[in-house]
C-alpha cells in the first residue's frame, strides 16, 4: 500500500492513501501560523514521524496508533529533526545541534551559523549548508566536519559568488555524491572523493531551488516557481521537467519501491508523478499550504469522529521533554 503524510503551515498534518484516495487530518494543538510545520521526517523503523514546528517544538507521532506520544520542548528556531541509530538529533537554525538518547541530551554541538537546510546520509552522517554557510559533512561522533567544499571560483568579473544552499540531496548508494540547490538557482554536485569544489556547476530556472530528493540514478529538485526537474548521474547534460505545479515547491519525496514522486507545495496540491512516464498518477486538493512531504508504510488509519489526537498523550502515559540549561 503506498501511504503519504503532509505537513501544512498551519500545523496539521494529514495522511493519505493513494489506493484508497482516503486521508485523515490530525492537528496539533490549534490551527495557526505559531505552529507552522517546518519539517517532517520519518523514523528509521518507519513507525513515528518526527514533526519539527516553527514555534520551537518536536513532536513525535505514532502512524500506527494515530496518535501523538512524545513532545521535545527545544530553544532557537528550530529546522529539522531526526534519527540516527538510537539517537534523534534536532538542528536550528544559528547552527545548534542537539543530540538525544534516552530522552535526555547527550551532547550538543554547532554546525556554524545561518543554517538553511540539514539532512542526514545514508552512512549516518549529518550534510549541512546555508547562507554563507558551505556544505559540510558531519561525523556526530567527533562533531567535526569531514568534508568541506569550496567556494566555486570568481566569475567572468572577478567578483566572488556568494554561497547560499537551500536544499541538499544524498545518493543514497554513494553518500560521496551529494547535490546541492542554491538560492541562485545553481545546481551543483560533489564527489567527496574527488575535490572539494562541485564537479557539476549548472543554472536551473530562475528561482531558488527550495527542494531536493535522490535516488541512486537521478536527482529531483524544485524551485520557488513552481518548476520540477530531474537531472541524471550519468548525463548531466539534459535536466527533465515534470508538468503541474503552479506554486513554490517546498518537499519533494520519492517512493522507495515504486517510481513514485511526490510533490507538495503553495498551491495546496498533492501532486504524485510517475517518474517513467512523467505524468500525473495522483492529484489531491487539501486546501493548506503545504511544506513537506514523506513517504511511509504504515498505514492510513482514519480518525474518528469527535476524537481528539493531542488529548491521547496523557493515556500514552509519553512526557513532555525540556531542554535543561
Amino acid at each position: 500500500m503506498t501511504n503519504l503524510w503532509v505537513a501544512t503551515d498551519l500545523g496539521s498534518i494529514r495522511g493519505v492513501c493513494l489506493k484508497t484516495e482516503q486521508n485523515t487530518v490530525v492537528t496539533y494543538d490549534e490551527i495557526s501560523k505559531k505552529n507552522e510545520i517546518v519539517s517532517l521526517t520519518s523514523s528509521e523503523n518507519g513507525q513515528e514521524l518526527y514533526c519539527t514546528l516553527k514555534s520551537d517544538l518536536i513532536n513525535v507521532f505514532d502512524m500506527s496508533q494515530n496518535i501523538y506520544v512524545n513532545q521535545y520542548d527545544m530553544e532557537g528556531e528550530l529546522l529539522t529533526a531526526f534519527d540516527i541509530g538510537e539517537q534523534l538529533l534536532s538542528v536550528a537554525k544559528n547552527g545548534q545541534v542537539y543530540v538525544w538518547r534516552d530522552e535526555e541530551v547527550a551532547a550538543k554541538f554547532k554546525i556554524g551559523e545561518s543554517i538553511e537546510c540539514c539532512v542526514k546520509s545514508h552512512d549516518g552522517k549529518i550534510i549541512s549548508g546555508g547562507k554563507e554557510n558551505e556544505l559540510k559533512v558531519w561525523d556526530i561522533e567527533t562533531q567535526k566536519p569531514v568534508f568541506t567544499s569550496k567556494n566555486v571560483p570568481r566569475d567572468t568579473l572577478d567578483i566572488r559568488v556568494p554561497v547560499w544552499i537551500r536544499s541538499i540531496a544524498s545518493q543514497p548508494s554513494d553518500s560521496n555524491i551529494l547535490s546541492v540547490g542554491t538560492h541562485y538557482h545553481q545546481y551543483r554536485q560533489y564527489d567527496t572523493r574527488v575535490k572539494r569544489r562541485p564537479i557539476l556547476d549548472k543554472s536551473w530556472g530562475e528561482l531558488p531551488i527550495l527542494s531536493m530528493t535522490a535516488n541512486d540514478t537521478h536527482c529531483y529538485m524544485g524551485n520557488g516557481k513552481g518548476d520540477i526537474g530531474r537531472i541524471d548521474y550519468r548525463n548531466t547534460t539534459e535536466v527533465n521537467k515534470f508538468k503541474g505545479a503552479v506554486g513554490s515547491v517546498r518537499s519533494l519525496a520519492l517512493h522507495s519501491k515504486e517510481p513514485f514522486l511526490a510533490s507538495v507545495g503553495l498551491d495546496r496540491y498533492l501532486r504524485v508523478h510517475n517518474t517513467l512516464t512523467k505524468e500525473i498518477e495522483n492529484k489531491f486538493y487539501l486546501k493548506n499550504k503545504m511544506n513537506c512531504v514523506v513517504f511511509t508504510n504504515e498505514r492510513i488509519k482514519e480518525k474518528e469522529e469527535g476524537e481528539d489526537i493531542w488529548e491521547q498523550l496523557e493515556e500514552t502515559g509519553a512526557k513532555r521533554r525540556k531542554l535543561e540549561g
